[in-house]
């Protein structure tokens, strides 16, 4: 008996169908981030697509959690953003993220949204040293409102 087959002529090697696994509340974390970033660096989704080989529909798909992305894909998507990949995985958000869980709408927090538009303003931004008192700024300010929490 060949080492390919099994008793009655079941091939090892036929093609098998993938298991199907339902996407879950990290799949859609990391669809956010990815959105998230690459709309910080102004980069639409047909060009991010391009980038990966997808289509643009599979890349809103990914967005939005609807698909799984792979480890390798994740890394391209980091690549192409010109960030580090643990910016995607970024495990500390997704926990303060379940304990400040997303209203039933489907809207994101206020915050969040400040962020998505701070990002977009702030990479059209293109003299390093603006960028960079406004990064010292927004740091500064940080510091200051956790010292007064303390």
């Amino acid at each position: 008996m060949s080492d390919f087959m099994r008793p009655e002529g079941n091939r090892l090697d036929a093609p098998r169908k993938p298991a199907r696994r339902e996407t879950n509340e990290v799949d859609r974390f990391v669809g956010e981030r990815i959105r998230l970033y690459r709309s910080m660096v102004g980069m639409s989704q047909q060009k991010l697509a391009e980038h990966l080989g997808v289509t643009f529909q599979q890349l809103q798909k990914y967005e939005r959690g609807e698909n799984r992305i792979g480890a390798g894909r994740l890394l391209m998507v980091a690549n192409a953003l010109g960030i580090p990949i643990t910016f995607l995985l970024d495990e500390e958000g997704f926990s303060s993220r379940q304990a400040n869980a997303t209203p039933a709408g489907g809207e994101l927090p206020e915050p969040v949204r400040d962020a998505y538009s701070i990002g977009r303003a702030f990479s059209q931004i293109s003299d390093p040293e603006v960028r960079r008192s406004i990064t010292i700024l927004v740091q500064s300010l940080a510091q200051q409102e956790e010292s007064d929490r303390a």
